[in-house]
């Protein structure tokens, strides 16, 4: 196979505790990419299960793995950032897989693959979610950007910062407002199902709701202050009116469909 000529170097840091098969469905994904500018780091919490077995069993195909005792997820994921050594970084963790093996190939040879902070989309089990083009404060108060599914350039880190470790859930969402708010970064998204994520992390786990409520409040007031009720209440009246739409014929309309569609596969 001719090897891809590109200068964009990517750092693929995958974060790992007691999740031996995840782990491994993870690096498996990673090692079977065509492209060719890799390099490969696992950080490890010290686990008690098999994954530092798995670890030793691929280690060579990694460029820097450590296994040792952190103090949670965005620490694990701040050591991996002072690991990295690419142009651009992702964040693919433990039983997250890239969308086939040409994934980021596909990506990062996208005609729209520039910027500072590039961001696809992910499927998931039985569905995926498309994120918007445009970008804006209340969107964050909404949802955050995948993770799994977005390439940081270094620059980013270098200016910013790593991530917040008093956010033991949300800081990922946290460091995305905090960019977004700055204003000197270029979020740029790529219409591409980069990853397929694995549901089961801890911010979707039930045991987490009530800490990552809490988290979500703190860090909407931290980043976004005095507007934060402003925006509250603009969620609010956005919900209402979704309400009212749903409740007019049309709305009703497109319900059917997608129900018809959901049942018959029609895509």
């Amino acid at each position: 196979m001719e090897m891809i000529k590109s200068k964009v170097h990517l750092s693929v840091i995958t974060i790992n505790y007691n999740d031996a098969a995840g782990l491994e469905a993870t690096i498996l994904s990673v090692v079977s990419q065509t492209y060719p500018e890799i390099e490969f780091i696992i950080i490890d919490g010290y686990s008690t299960d098999e994954s530092r077995e798995v670890i030793r069993k691929y280690q060579s195909d990694l460029t820097y793995w450590v296994s040792e005792k952190d103090t949670g997820i965005y620490n694990a994921m701040n050591k991996g950032i002072n690991a990295a050594t690419g142009d651009y970084l992702l964040f693919l963790n433990s039983g997250d897989v890239f969308n086939g093996n040409t994934a980021l190939e596909d990506f990062v040879t996208h005609p729209d693959f520039e910027g500072d902070i590039i961001y696809g989309d992910y499927k998931f089990e039985k569905g995926g979610k498309v994120y918007p083009d445009h970008l804006t404060p209340l969107f964050f108060m909404r949802t955050s950007l995948p993770h799994q599914s977005t390439l940081f350039h270094k620059n980013v880190f270098e200016k910013m910062g790593m991530y917040d470790e008093k956010y033991r859930i949300v800081s990922d969402r946290a460091f995305y407002i905090k960019c977004f708010l700055s204003n000197q970064f270029i979020f740029r998204h790529i219409n591409y199902a980069l990853s397929v994520f694995d549901l089961s992390g801890v911010s979707n786990t039930v045991a987490h709701k009530k800490i990552k409520i809490t988290e979500d409040e703190m860090m909407f007031q931290e980043y976004y202050g005095v507007y934060y009720e402003d925006y509250k209440k603009m969620l609010a009246l956005e919900s209402e009116l979704n309400q009212v739409k749903k409740k007019t014929l049309s709305g009703i309309g497109k319900r059917i469909v997608n129900k018809i569609k959901h049942v018959c596969r029609i895509h």
